[in-house]
């Protein structure tokens, strides 16, 4: 959607978005059991884990329509390295937005929502709200 966006012309402009514990495969970061996933969620695709829906780091990130860009991502989970990735690809693609990245080492994937009370998903919901303002 951050792509169309950047390539259509709208009355409204999108400031930026936030990436909460991204599902991004790729043939490096594909496992067995998430390459089934995605052939259950997208069974028309030909493409597999390469498909742009998924494995967005082979798109062309550069005319992504918005300024700002945060990407979570817990420590132990498996698919944290392709939010780190994304992150790294969209600073190289010529895009001239902003990319941060905030890991939270030693939870896995959407921990904040099974666990909102603790501690660590407080700082998550923290840091969310101050890319708000």
């Amino acid at each position: 959607m951050g792509i169309r966006a950047g390539k259509e012309r709208r009355e409204f402009k999108i400031s930026g978005m936030t990436l909460f514990h991204p599902f991004f495969l790729s043939r490096v970061g594909a496992v067995g059991y998430f390459e089934g996933l995605w052939d259950i969620a997208s069974p028309n695709s030909d493409k597999g884990v390469v498909d742009p829906w998924i494995n967005v780091v082979g798109s062309d990130l550069s005319g992504l329509g918005c300024g700002r860009v945060l990407v979570m991502v817990a420590g132990k989970d498996v698919l944290a390295r392709e939010g780190w990735v994304y992150a790294e690809e969209l600073k190289k693609s010529g895009w001239e937005g902003k990319v941060e990245v905030m890991e939270t080492k030693g939870e896995g994937h959407v921990f904040h929502l099974r666990n909102p009370n603790s501690d660590r998903a407080r700082l998550v919901v923290q840091r969310f709200a101050e890319f708000l303002k």
